[in-house]
């Protein structure tokens, strides 16, 4: 019962917030929700970092707006595994274009868009329970045989930690075919600065999917987490297969 109440309660925060977002710019000009289910292994969050499998439930959604764009994604890891690493990761981080603010249309040379982001990232297990905010700018990228290249450089401010960082984003969609199969290479980068005494830190999670329809899609994911969480030498590398289903 408390795994369902978690669960419904992060189901109406999600829904809050895609509403408030619809809301305030009246309609999307596209959207996109996805979910996923990801298998991994050797992620060191066991007793003293001792290496654990773990499945994630993940529900995304991106829209775009006529004044910008928002994404956010909400991370369900181990529920009944309270006394692990077990709950949720919520990230909201909409965008307002600079360019169409002040009238003008998007470049058609390298730098695509520029964009004033915040962002909100939420976390919830038996360790902590945090909002932690931060705010920049963003550029999205004309890049050949790209659907998309976004880079995000942001202030960040954790609660639970003195001082303030400084971190950067990097995402990014390649769709190609072999044959007549339809595949993609996603995936994005954060690199964070020290905070708090901690460590710089970086997490690389890059996907390959084969599409085997507009909905389904089958793959792959590598995540290497060097230094997690600002920890010194506390790397994670851990492959793990998924599915999604887009709609």
């Amino acid at each position: 019962m408390k795994t369902i109440n978690r669960l419904l309660v992060a189901a109406v925060a999600v829904a809050g917030m895609s509403t408030a977002v619809i809301t305030g710019a009246h309609a999307a000009t596209l959207s996109s929700t996805k979910v996923e289910l990801l298998y991994g292994y050797n992620y060191k969050r066991g007793p003293g970092f001792s290496e654990t499998d773990e499945a994630i439930l993940t529900i995304a959604n991106a829209s775009g707006f006529t004044w910008g764009d928002s994404y956010f994604f909400l991370d369900v890891v181990d529920l009944d595994d309270r006394d692990g690493t077990g709950g949720i990761h919520l990230e909201w981080g909409p965008r307002v274009s600079l360019l169409r603010a002040f009238g003008k249309p998007q470049w058609q040379g390298l730098v695509k868009d520029i964009y004033a982001i915040v962002q909100a990232d939420f976390d919830n297990n038996s360790f902590v329970n945090k909002w932690t905010r931060m705010g920049g700018l963003s550029l999205d990228w004309n890049v050949p045989n790209f659907k998309f290249v976004k880079t995000h450089l942001q202030f960040r401010d954790d609660p639970t930690l003195s001082g303030s960082s400084v971190q950067f984003n990097l995402v990014w969609n390649s769709g190609f075919r072999i044959s007549s199969q339809n595949f993609s290479f996603e995936g994005f980068l954060d690199y964070t600065s020290p905070e708090g005494g901690g460590n710089t830190n970086l997490l690389i999670q890059p996907q390959l999917l084969w599409h085997a329809n507009k909905s389904l899609a089958l793959g792959v994911e590598y995540q290497y987490w060097q230094n997690r969480l600002g920890i010194k030498d506390l790397d994670e590398k851990a492959p793990q297969i998924m599915g999604r289903w887009t709609f």
